[in-house]
Protein backbone atom coordinates (compact mmCIF):
# COMPACT_ATOMS: atom_id res chain seq x y z
CA UNK A 1 0.00 0.00 0.00
CA UNK A 2 1.41 3.52 -1.01
CA UNK A 3 2.20 5.76 1.92
CA UNK A 4 0.09 8.59 2.30
CA UNK A 5 1.90 12.07 3.30
CA UNK A 6 1.05 13.30 6.60
CA UNK A 7 -0.68 16.21 5.85
CA UNK A 8 -2.77 14.43 3.38
CA UNK A 9 -3.86 12.19 6.45
CA UNK A 10 -4.77 15.05 8.40
CA UNK A 11 -6.82 16.47 6.01
CA UNK A 12 -8.78 12.61 5.71
CA UNK A 13 -8.87 12.86 9.56
CA UNK A 14 -10.42 15.97 10.10
CA UNK A 15 -13.35 15.23 7.46
CA UNK A 16 -14.09 11.76 9.11
CA UNK A 17 -14.36 13.74 11.56
CA UNK A 18 -16.79 16.45 10.48
CA UNK A 19 -19.01 13.18 8.91
CA UNK A 20 -18.98 11.59 12.29
CA UNK A 21 -20.07 14.46 14.29
CA UNK A 22 -22.77 15.57 11.53
CA UNK A 23 -24.34 11.83 11.43
CA UNK A 24 -23.67 10.85 15.25
CA UNK A 25 -22.26 14.08 17.34
CA UNK A 26 -19.34 15.33 18.21
CA UNK A 27 -19.57 13.30 21.52
CA UNK A 28 -19.71 10.09 19.37
CA UNK A 29 -16.28 11.38 17.86
CA UNK A 30 -14.12 9.52 19.62
CA UNK A 31 -10.76 9.00 18.43
CA UNK A 32 -11.63 5.15 17.71
CA UNK A 33 -14.60 6.36 15.55
CA UNK A 34 -12.65 8.87 13.93
CA UNK A 35 -10.11 6.01 13.08
CA UNK A 36 -12.83 3.78 11.74
CA UNK A 37 -14.59 6.45 9.42
CA UNK A 38 -11.04 7.16 8.27
CA UNK A 39 -10.45 3.50 7.79
CA UNK A 40 -6.94 4.12 9.41
CA UNK A 41 -5.32 2.62 12.42
CA UNK A 42 -5.69 4.16 15.83
CA UNK A 43 -2.73 4.65 15.89
CA UNK A 44 -2.77 6.51 12.86
CA UNK A 45 -4.83 9.79 15.02
CA UNK A 46 -2.34 9.90 17.49
CA UNK A 47 0.64 10.37 15.06
CA UNK A 48 -1.14 12.75 13.01
CA UNK A 49 -2.64 14.81 15.72
CA UNK A 50 -1.23 13.65 19.27
CA UNK A 51 -4.63 14.48 20.76
CA UNK A 52 -8.06 14.76 20.28
CA UNK A 53 -7.71 18.30 21.30
CA UNK A 54 -5.92 18.80 18.81
CA UNK A 55 -7.49 17.08 15.81
CA UNK A 56 -10.63 19.64 17.31
CA UNK A 57 -8.56 22.58 16.42
CA UNK A 58 -8.25 21.29 13.63
CA UNK A 59 -11.73 21.13 12.99
CA UNK A 60 -12.58 24.41 14.30
CA UNK A 61 -10.10 25.82 11.32
CA UNK A 62 -11.41 24.33 9.00
CA UNK A 63 -15.24 26.16 9.86
CA UNK A 64 -12.91 29.74 10.12
CA UNK A 65 -14.90 32.00 9.16
CA UNK A 66 -14.31 33.27 5.27
CA UNK A 67 -13.53 36.80 4.14
CA UNK A 68 -16.70 38.80 3.65
CA UNK A 69 -16.43 40.09 0.08
CA UNK A 70 -18.00 43.38 -0.56
CA UNK A 71 -18.40 43.95 -4.52
CA UNK A 72 -19.53 46.88 -5.70
CA UNK A 73 -19.35 48.77 -8.79
CA UNK A 74 -16.79 51.82 -9.01
CA UNK A 75 -19.02 54.37 -10.56
CA UNK A 76 -22.52 53.93 -8.66
CA UNK A 77 -23.62 55.58 -5.43
CA UNK A 78 -24.74 53.09 -3.03
CA UNK A 79 -27.05 53.42 0.63
CA UNK A 80 -25.34 52.67 3.91
CA UNK A 81 -28.25 49.97 3.39
CA UNK A 82 -27.63 48.79 0.28
CA UNK A 83 -23.94 48.25 1.05
CA UNK A 84 -25.11 46.04 4.37
CA UNK A 85 -27.68 44.02 1.67
CA UNK A 86 -24.70 43.03 0.10
CA UNK A 87 -22.44 42.68 2.96
CA UNK A 88 -24.96 39.96 4.22
CA UNK A 89 -25.66 38.29 0.85
CA UNK A 90 -21.40 37.72 0.39
CA UNK A 91 -21.82 36.26 4.16
CA UNK A 92 -24.83 34.01 3.02
CA UNK A 93 -23.15 32.83 0.07
CA UNK A 94 -19.56 32.18 1.55
CA UNK A 95 -21.00 30.72 4.47
CA UNK A 96 -24.22 31.07 5.82
CA UNK A 97 -26.20 29.28 3.49
CA UNK A 98 -23.69 26.01 4.03
CA UNK A 99 -26.10 23.75 6.22
CA UNK A 100 -23.69 21.54 6.81
CA UNK A 101 -21.32 24.21 8.13
CA UNK A 102 -23.95 25.52 10.03
CA UNK A 103 -24.74 22.65 11.85
CA UNK A 104 -21.19 21.92 12.24
CA UNK A 105 -20.25 25.08 14.09
CA UNK A 106 -23.48 24.72 16.22
CA UNK A 107 -22.14 21.14 17.15
CA UNK A 108 -18.40 22.07 17.90
CA UNK A 109 -19.73 24.93 20.28
CA UNK A 110 -22.05 23.22 22.14
CA UNK A 111 -19.41 20.25 22.26
CA UNK A 112 -16.61 22.56 23.23
CA UNK A 113 -17.74 24.80 26.69
CA UNK A 114 -19.00 21.21 28.11
CA UNK A 115 -15.51 20.47 27.94
CA UNK A 116 -12.31 21.64 29.64
CA UNK A 117 -9.73 24.23 28.83
CA UNK A 118 -9.19 24.65 25.42
CA UNK A 119 -12.73 23.58 24.43
CA UNK A 120 -13.91 27.34 25.65
CA UNK A 121 -11.50 28.99 24.38
CA UNK A 122 -12.03 27.03 21.34
CA UNK A 123 -15.87 27.46 21.25
CA UNK A 124 -14.98 31.96 21.16
CA UNK A 125 -12.14 31.84 18.43
CA UNK A 126 -15.25 30.75 16.39
CA UNK A 127 -17.20 33.73 17.22
CA UNK A 128 -14.44 35.99 17.50
CA UNK A 129 -13.15 34.80 14.06
CA UNK A 130 -16.60 36.13 12.92
CA UNK A 131 -16.84 39.58 15.01
CA UNK A 132 -13.35 39.77 13.18
CA UNK A 133 -14.91 39.47 9.42
CA UNK A 134 -18.00 41.87 10.12
CA UNK A 135 -15.41 44.04 11.48
CA UNK A 136 -13.29 43.91 8.51
CA UNK A 137 -16.29 45.26 6.47
CA UNK A 138 -16.89 48.16 8.93
CA UNK A 139 -13.66 49.17 8.87
CA UNK A 140 -13.49 48.69 4.63
CA UNK A 141 -16.78 50.93 4.36
CA UNK A 142 -15.59 53.38 6.69
CA UNK A 143 -16.11 56.18 4.26
CA UNK A 144 -19.80 55.18 3.16
CA UNK A 145 -20.93 53.91 7.16
CA UNK A 146 -19.12 57.38 8.53
CA UNK A 147 -18.72 57.80 12.45
CA UNK A 148 -20.91 54.29 13.93
CA UNK A 149 -23.21 55.09 16.61
CA UNK A 150 -21.37 52.19 18.34
CA UNK A 151 -18.54 50.52 18.87
CA UNK A 152 -16.73 48.25 15.51
CA UNK A 153 -16.58 45.37 17.81
CA UNK A 154 -20.30 45.61 19.58
CA UNK A 155 -21.44 46.28 16.28
CA UNK A 156 -19.45 42.87 15.04
CA UNK A 157 -21.55 40.96 17.91
CA UNK A 158 -24.69 42.51 17.15
CA UNK A 159 -24.56 41.36 13.54
CA UNK A 160 -22.96 38.13 14.06
CA UNK A 161 -26.04 37.45 16.57
CA UNK A 162 -28.56 38.51 13.53
CA UNK A 163 -26.71 36.09 10.96
CA UNK A 164 -26.44 33.18 13.67
CA UNK A 165 -30.19 33.69 14.33
CA UNK A 166 -31.07 33.65 11.09
CA UNK A 167 -28.86 30.74 10.29
CA UNK A 168 -30.40 28.26 13.26
CA UNK A 169 -33.76 29.15 12.30
CA UNK A 170 -32.83 28.38 8.16
CA UNK A 171 -31.59 25.05 9.61
CA UNK A 172 -34.58 23.98 10.88
CA UNK A 173 -37.28 25.29 8.40
CA UNK A 174 -34.91 24.63 5.64
CA UNK A 175 -36.14 27.97 3.40
CA UNK A 176 -34.15 29.66 1.68
CA UNK A 177 -36.20 32.12 0.23
CA UNK A 178 -37.02 33.53 3.56
CA UNK A 179 -33.84 33.42 4.91
CA UNK A 180 -32.75 36.27 2.84
CA UNK A 181 -35.78 37.75 3.22
CA UNK A 182 -34.89 38.41 6.56
CA UNK A 183 -31.23 39.71 5.92
CA UNK A 184 -32.53 41.98 3.49
CA UNK A 185 -34.71 43.36 6.14
CA UNK A 186 -32.20 43.30 8.67
CA UNK A 187 -30.20 45.54 6.18
CA UNK A 188 -32.97 47.80 5.70
CA UNK A 189 -33.07 47.99 9.52
CA UNK A 190 -29.28 48.53 10.36
CA UNK A 191 -29.33 51.08 6.83
CA UNK A 192 -31.51 53.25 8.43
CA UNK A 193 -30.39 53.70 11.71
CA UNK A 194 -26.65 53.89 10.50
CA UNK A 195 -27.85 56.28 7.68
CA UNK A 196 -29.96 58.27 10.50
CA UNK A 197 -26.99 58.73 12.79
CA UNK A 198 -24.48 59.75 9.93
CA UNK A 199 -26.90 62.84 9.00
CA UNK A 200 -27.68 60.94 5.36
CA UNK A 201 -30.90 59.73 3.91
CA UNK A 202 -31.38 56.17 3.52
CA UNK A 203 -34.84 55.74 2.04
Amino acid sequence: MARVAADVRRGELVDATIKVALAEGLEAATVRRIAQEAGVPLGTVHYCFGSKRALLEAVVEQVAQPDIQVELDAGRTYTVAEVIRCAFRSYWSAAGGNRDRQRLVYELVNHLVRQDDPGPRLARLIFQRAYAAVDKVLADQHDRFGELPLSRELLSRMVTAVTDGVALAWIADQDDELALEVLDGFAAVFGLALGSFAGTSDG
